[in-house]
């Protein structure tokens, strides 16, 4: 059975996390290609390249909701942002959105992202299974954040 992670709550600085931003920050951005590695674990991601990276919160998992302008449909989502540590090639920082409940080709496509709390700091995996089992637990709790 998955445990989500406790959900923290307040201002992110708050939390004792080494971040700047209020959990409302909000960051604009183009979907591009990444490594497909989501897609292979099961979590398909949509890559966010941003153009103002100053906007983006410290590293770290996040509950967000993200949309597509200028249609105003919402959707929830699970966000990573930084370097993976799992993966030895990956060193730079990256935006890496699961949306939930959603499965459409958005190559190219403008996406809003407003942070709605924080989950977890990024953490390096020994096993693609436990990534798979941590991201299914990340998951579970930004269903819940987001409620």
């Amino acid at each position: 059975m998955l445990r989500a992670p406790a959900l923290l709550t307040g201002p992110i600085t708050e939390w004792g996390h080494p971040m700047e931003h209020s959990p409302s920050a909000t960051f604009r951005g183009t979907v591009v290609h990444g490594d497909k590695r989501g897609r292979e674990l099961g979590f398909p991601t949509a890559n966010i390249e941003v153009g103002s990276p100053e906007l983006l919160p410290g590293d770290g998992v996040y509950a967000c909701w993200v949309s597509f302008p200028p249609a105003g449909l919402q959707y929830g989502a699970t966000v990573s942002i930084g370097a993976n540590p799992t993966f030895d090639d990956v060193v730079d920082r990256r935006v890496e959105a699961y949306i939930h409940d959603f499965d459409a080709d958005l190559y190219g496509s403008d996406i809003k992202v407003t942070v709605h709390a924080w989950l977890r700091a990024m953490v390096r995996c020994d096993s693609l299974q436990e990534l798979i089992d941590k991201t299914a637990a990340d998951v579970a709790a930004s269903r819940i954040a987001l409620r």
